[in-house]
């Protein structure tokens, strides 16, 4: 009876082995055939295909294509270059004409020069003479203007500017002509005419004096200016003169004034 037991679990152990091997090969069986039914994919190769030689007529187009590069590239050099010359042309011409213009300007000074000057030199002859004669109040202050505007057309002469010098010329001498004028003389004590003054003359008060609205003795009365108040007469009507003091403008009469000493031009 001890063998009988001793044995059974040797017989029990070789039983569990050998269902444990039964099922292990039917595992590898059904993976087996499981394999052989799922189809493999197919490896993909890359193919490289073979570049084809170059032709005959490849290479005449590719030559072709280089000469036409070229030839482009030599004719933007060619513009870029004309370009410039046109510049530096126009340049030339630009600085030309500014030489003919000053040269023309330098001309035109150059023969107006003596006609200006002999212009001034009449007017200071014709002024001295009107200094020789005796002359109203009114008058003094046309010939204190017409030195001013002598005086500016020797500066400006001094400066060579002949245009300006004879523009204060011509003033000058239509003052001059003023004081001269004897029909004007008449009408003035009929009806005044307005000279305006594009010079203005300083002018001192010789006593005091009524500044007026208007140049008439009926005016109303500004101001009264004091005895040797300083001031600038910028037009005349008859024996009146329209005078500025500081910010005021009115008339006064032209014999109640005397032309400043310190006349600058």
């Amino acid at each position: 009876m001890m063998r009988i037991q001793e044995q059974a679990p040797s017989f029990c152990s070789f039983k569990v082995l050998y269902g444990v091997f039964y099922k292990l090969a039917f595992v590898l069986l059904v993976l087996n055939l499981f394999g052989c039914v799922i189809p493999k994919e197919p490896m993909v190769e890359s193919v490289v295909e073979p570049v084809p030689a170059p032709t005959a007529q490849y290479e005449e187009l590719k030559t072709e294509i280089a000469r036409l590069e070229k030839l482009i590239a030599e004719k933007d050099t060619l513009i870029k270059n004309q370009n410039i010359r046109q510049q530096n042309q126009a340049n030339v011409l630009r600085e030309a004409n500014k030489e003919v213009t000053r040269a023309q300007v330098k001309l035109h000074r150059l023969a107006t020069k003596p006609s200006t000057a002999s212009a001034i030199a009449e007017l200071e002859v014709a002024l001295e003479n009107s200094k020789q004669a005796k002359i109203s109040p009114s008058d003094q202050i046309l010939q204190a203007q017409a030195q001013r505007l002598l005086e500016t057309a020797t500066s400006f002469y001094e400066k060579d500017h002949y245009a300006s010098a004879m523009n204060q010329v011509a003033q000058a001498n239509h003052l001059l002509s003023l004081i001269s004028d004897q029909n004007r003389k008449k009408a003035s004590n009929i009806t005044p005419m307005l000279i305006e003054f594009n010079t203005p003359v300083k002018l001192r008060t010789k006593t005091s004096v009524k500044l007026r609205k208007d140049p008439n003795a009926q005016a109303k009365i500004l101001s009264v200016l004091k005895k040797n108040t300083l001031l600038v007469a910028n037009a005349n009507h008859g024996s009146w003169l329209r005078v500025q003091v500081a910010d005021k403008q009115g008339w006064v009469l032209s014999s109640t004034l005397e032309v400043e000493e310190n006349r600058n031009p």
